[in-house]
């Protein structure tokens, strides 16, 4: 997101598709931000991220639009009937993976604070200070929250499943310095699972989104 950004400055992201291709392991990662398409309204920018080996790992498309352009209206819509999720402080701190736990899970520390009909809820307290980049914390959110209900649907059965893709859709900016997402499982078919996704900072909808896990079996 950071480097669609800096490829658009002045604009605001409003969705964003990804495909996440290979891990990256700890090191240094680099960013290339190509713009696709810059209108006056609408700039689409194409994000490919290399590990340190030089090898492609991720390709991203964000989509950012001029404020200006825009005609301010707001409206609740249909998530106005949910309550705010709970806080992190009151979560259960998510297990550590295989005893010896995962960089990413040690650095967010997520916690599972609720399930209702939107899904498993996954809290990450926002890891910075910086103003004006809620669209990178409700990535966080959506990212983290996949997992659970996948995990969830056979209990004392966990398989692998990693998720190839997330797409994100921005419906306002987190006002906190805590970002809720939300997990449903949709369905699961044929070894591939999707999960619904909304990200939520106190009692408002920030972003709304799509992903599918792959439920990786034996080699």
């Amino acid at each position: 997101m950071l480097a669609a950004r800096s490829a658009a400055p002045q604009r605001e992201p409003v969705s964003l598709d990804s495909r996440f291709l290979r891990a990256v392991p700890a090191g240094e990662a680099r960013f290339v931000p190509t713009v696709i398409h810059a209108g006056r309204t609408l700039v689409c920018v194409s994000v490919d991220a290399f590990d340190k080996g030089g090898r492609l790992a991720f390709r991203g498309a964000v989509s950012l639009v001029s404020p200006g352009s825009l005609q301010h209206r707001d409206h609740q819509g249909e998530s106005a009937s949910f309550p705010a999720p709970p806080p992190w402080a009151g979560g259960r701190p998510w297990p550590r993976i295989g005893g010896d736990g995962a960089p990413i899970v040690d650095t967010l520390e997520p916690r599972a604070v609720a399930r209702d009909e939107r899904g498993e809820a996954t809290a990450l307290r926002v890891p910075w200070d910086e103003p004006g980049h809620g669209a990178e914390a409700a990535c966080l959110a959506a990212d983290m929250c996949v997992g659970p209900p996948v995990a969830g649907a056979f209990p004392g059965d966990p398989t692998p499943a990693p998720n190839p893709d997330l797409s994100l859709r921005f419906a306002g900016a987190p006002t906190g310095a805590e970002v809720v997402g939300y997990g449903r499982l949709e369905r699961m078919a044929g070894g591939v699972a999707v999960v619904r996704v909304e990200v939520w900072s106190a009692a408002e909808l920030v972003a709304i989104g799509v992903s599918c896990s792959l439920l990786v079996g034996p080699r």
